[in-house]
């Protein structure tokens, strides 16, 4: 059985995708699974948050969506320093794809994983870039499901009815099967405008709207910057973000052990 192909994403930068992906990745080693992260952000931070360093040579997301062949996306996985957490890496090259005009640019994505058996995988966690462009396009063609993640902020909210019409799109013209799995609200502080807007989501996406809320919380940061998996992490009021992160997974449409 084939792990589920999870984007993770909103047309907004600094809400919290990075995070969730490093920290839904946590929460499925916590519990003995085993998770492949795809860095689909020229950013990078996802590759520099897992403690994995770039070579020379090193294949990354840039060189799959830059050819054709089936399957050659395993040739990019790696380990990485967090044990059950293997990796396809990006760096600033990701950017050029944007100005390529090949016709299939956006289906190589979706070639790159053609035939791959991912059975020792429980979940395939894309990080998406925050932008509406070709590479987001690519990875929603390759996904099985969308989690958007917000910070309950107005910028964010449009972000995800942004995100929702270009999943619509996605679906009529590439991947009728692409799910929208769940809205997470990420990086909620304990301010009027936040829980406002909480609510506005609650109200308009009903149970799209996960129950688990990701709280904004120095320990997140510390944990990214020590490259250690926040299940790991001691500082700050980590254990909060543990215990936040494992109940996410809960709700997400990922069985740990159903594909070995």
């Amino acid at each position: 059985m084939q792990p589920r192909k999870i984007a993770l994403g909103n047309q907004k930068g600094g809400v919290g995708k990075t995070a969730s992906t490093l920290g839904l990745a946590s929460a499925i080693t916590a519990v003995g699974g085993k998770a492949l992260v795809v860095d689909m952000d020229q950013q990078g931070n996802t590759t520099s948050g897992l403690g994995v360093e770039l070579e020379d040579g090193m294949m990354t997301a840039y060189h799959l969506m830059n050819q054709t062949r089936e399957g050659i996306a395993a040739e990019a996985i790696i380990a990485t320093p967090w044990d059950g957490v293997d990796l396809i890496p990006a760096d600033e090259e990701l950017g050029k794809i944007e100005s390529d005009g090949s016709n299939d640019l956006v289906f190589r994505l979706d070639v790159a994983f053609e035939g791959l058996d991912l059975s020792p995988y429980d979940a395939v966690l894309f990080d998406c870039p925050p932008n509406m462009g070709k590479v987001l396009f690519a990875v929603l063609i390759a996904a099985d499901g969308v989690v958007a993640i917000t910070e309950p902020t107005i910028d964010s909210v449009r972000g995800v009815q942004k995100l929702e019409q270009t999943i619509d799109t996605v679906r009529k013209r590439a991947n009728p099967k692409l799910a929208f799995d769940k809205i997470v609200i990420s990086r909620r502080r304990t301010t009027g405008e936040h829980e406002f807007r909480e609510n506005e989501l609650r109200e308009t996406y009903g149970d799209l709207v996960a129950k688990t809320v990701i709280p904004e919380l120095a320990a997140r940061q510390d944990a990214h910057s020590n490259h250690t998996p926040i299940h790991q992490f001691k500082g700050g009021k980590a254990l909060t973000l543990k215990v936040a992160y494992s109940d996410l997974l809960t709700e997400l449409p990922v069985v740990i052990g159903a594909t070995a």
